[in-house]
């Protein structure tokens, strides 16, 4: 098995290793950093769209037992006056309340819609929160995502064009000249996309870029995250997070990216 081909099967069913994965992981600590940090990401996932469905449709228990109604007397009809003494007494009558169905249909129909609405529209607002995720929640899992892969800030070696390249197609991205050095370059996936992840170095030291061709800012935005200082800017297409382990001037190299996106060619998409 590849490497590439080890890093497609993570991204898209991390909780699955096949034989043949598992002997890939053996020997590639690229790919087991990679795999746990999906896997990671993948419970972050889940416990974001938790739903507590009792606080939302209401229906816990009630605490304490349910009281039982009080108990009805009963009233016996004496013998008229002048009957026998000896005749056996009549029969004890004990009155019946009417059962309140009406009431009870018409409050627990209600309460029905009620709850199927309140379940639908949190399913809605979920739904559309997560969609319509903010640019501070883009760059933690920028952030998250980076920190799964520690050994790409270790890199010195220019990456071969063949490498690169095979990155940006396997993305879908097309890169001009203007970017810095290319010491660290992988495909990973990352909110349902293959894109670009790959360290360039500055005089500054080492940054690392993530072309995300799908997603969107408005405008610039520095952000400070888990020890890391970032940037997401707009691009032609989608957006470009650059991160740094420590304070620098982070506009540059977005800068120089943006440019590269700007003098490529048409993408793939």
């Amino acid at each position: 098995m590849t490497h590439d081909e080890a890093l497609e099967l993570i991204g898209a069913v991390p909780g699955e290793v096949s034989a043949e994965l598992q002997a890939h992981l053996n020997t590639c600590a690229e790919c087991r950093a990679h795999r746990d940090q999906m896997l990671a990401f993948d419970a972050k996932l889940r416990q974001a769209l938790e739903l507590d469905w009792h606080k939302i449709a209401g229906t816990a228990p009630p605490g304490g037992p349910i009281p039982k109604p009080p108990a009805q007397a009963s009233r016996s009809v004496p013998n008229p006056a002048g009957a026998d003494p000896n005749a056996p007494a009549r029969a004890t009558v004990t009155p019946l309340t009417p059962k309140a169905t009406a009431p009870l249909a018409k409050h627990t129909r209600p309460r029905v819609f009620a709850l199927a609405a309140s379940v639908a529209a949190a399913l809605v607002v979920g739904g559309v929160l997560w969609l319509t995720r903010p640019a501070e929640s883009l760059a933690a899992e920028v952030v998250t995502h980076v920190e799964g892969e520690p050994h790409s800030w270790e890199k010195t070696e220019p990456v071969t064009t063949e490498k690169l390249d095979a990155v940006l197609r396997k993305s879908g991205v097309n890169l001009g000249p203007g970017m810095q050095t290319v010491v660290y370059a992988s495909p990973c996936w990352f909110r349902g996309h293959y894109v670009p992840h790959v360290v360039v170095t500055t005089k500054d030291g080492p940054v690392t870029v993530m072309i995300l061709m799908h997603e969107r800012v408005k405008a610039p935005q520095q952000f400070n995250e888990a020890g890391y200082s970032g940037l997401l800017v707009p691009a032609p297409t989608g957006s470009v997070a650059v991160l740094s382990r420590t304070p620098m001037d982070l506009e540059k190299p977005a800068a120089n990216v943006v440019h590269a996106l700007e003098t490529a060619g048409p993408t793939s998409l």
